[in-house]
């Protein structure tokens, strides 16, 4: 894992991972209503660009509190953008969650497990993290095979706001 300080930017064999800025609003709000992207992590709903810009500005802070937010995920060989992953509180628990999502057309080829295992690398060796959760909604089974993928358990289910949930959970050994 290579972390550079400044920009808190990650690095894997196919990914380059970049907090969310400003700079890429336009990529950041195509991507969060992306109608593939919106259908479990916004409930369907299109968030307003006020809404986005919100999110990009709650990761900034967080990042600069506690080293952590939102990264975009962009191909190396061509610097495109193609999701976002990260840590991002749910449901009033303490530590932050596990989130992934990718645009449509770079599903299936391992970038959201990619991504997401240099993440657990960076909460535990970084952020000594002793475990890390996701949650998936239980209709989203390409989730699930992610969080499966990169050595989560099931840890429970429950219905939180109405919608079943699945929790997964990876250790730090």
């Amino acid at each position: 894992m290579r972390v550079s300080d400044q920009k808190m930017s990650l690095e894997t064999y196919r990914l380059i991972l970049q907090p969310l800025s400003s700079e890429a609003f336009d990529d950041v709000y195509e991507i969060f209503i992306n109608q593939f992207v919106r259908t479990y992590l916004f409930d369907n709903n299109i968030l307003s660009k006020e809404q986005v810009e919100e999110f990009i500005q709650t990761s900034n802070e967080t990042f600069a509190k506690k080293d952590y937010g939102l990264w975009l995920v962009r191909l190396r060989n061509t610097n495109t953008i193609i999701g976002f992953a990260g840590l991002w509180h749910f449901f009033n628990e303490g530590q932050p969650q596990l989130l992934y999502a990718l645009l449509p057309e770079y599903t299936g080829e391992g970038f959201a497990a990619e991504a997401s295992i240099e993440l657990v690398k960076y909460c535990f060796e970084r952020l000594r993290f002793a475990y890390l959760d996701a949650s998936c909604d239980n209709p989203n089974i390409s989730s699930h095979k992610t969080a499966l993928r990169i050595g989560m358990k099931k840890l429970k289910e429950d219905v939180i706001d109405g919608k079943p949930l699945t929790f997964y959970r990876i250790e730090n050994d």
